[in-house]
């Protein structure tokens, strides 16, 4: 039988438990892109830098998994594939940050990818930055960091893309399908309809 005092602290216990937020709900499974169409570049191959931004105060995103910059690489990893006879593309990380403060979190993110000749000299590039963040109690809910990550990175995933077919457009190779018949890339002048996260609707372009 309990004694009177743990009875006494039930419905102190019982009212912590009901004024503790509950935690951000986060996407099943590892963060990844390879459910998307990928980019062809018109290189021999594509160097992932692993350099990560240097860290400023209050950041948090290098404690997180995957890491604010692994999350930029994944993307990177999936989404871009090398198609062509020469040259070579780079892409790195240019910013990287979960940002912690008393009432808000930010997530700054943001990516480089330059195409140099076979020579080694650059002859284009596109870059791509978003921001995003909460405040408030939603800032301290379990969770909001990893969950700040992920809207973020889907902000830079259709950034990223968007930039790049603007800025780099003549180093996009079509992709001839396969043997069974598979989707090719679209051509000119053609809309491509594309989920850009499961759930989503599609978003629909004209592509050069």
């Amino acid at each position: 039988m309990p004694d009177r005092r743990s009875i006494l602290l039930l419905p102190l216990l019982a009212a912590a438990c009901a004024g503790r937020p509950e935690p951000v709900p986060l996407p099943s499974g590892p963060l990844g892109y390879k459910y998307l169409s990928p980019l062809p570049l018109n290189v021999t191959g594509i160097d992932i830098a692993e350099e990560a931004p240097s860290p400023v105060p209050g950041d948090v995103g290098a404690r997180l998994t995957p890491s604010a910059p692994e999350a930029v690489r994944i993307m990177a990893r999936d989404r871009l594939i090398a198609t062509g006879t020469t040259g070579q593309a780079r892409f790195t990380v240019s910013q990287a940050q979960v940002i912690q403060s008393q009432d808000a979190l930010t997530c700054l993110l943001g990516c480089r990818l330059e195409i140099l000749s076979g020579l080694g000299s650059r002859v284009g590039f596109a870059e791509a930055a978003v921001t995003r963040s909460v405040s408030g109690p939603e800032a301290k809910r379990p969770n909001a960091p990893e969950a700040l990550l992920r809207r973020a990175m889907d902000d830079l995933n259709v950034e990223f893309e968007f930039q790049l077919r603007r800025a780099l457009k003549d180093w996009i190779s079509p992709i001839a399908s396969d043997a069974d018949g598979g989707m090719a890339a679209p051509g000119p002048g053609q809309v491509g309809v594309e989920d850009l996260a499961p759930g989503s609707a599609p978003r629909r372009e004209t592509l050069p």
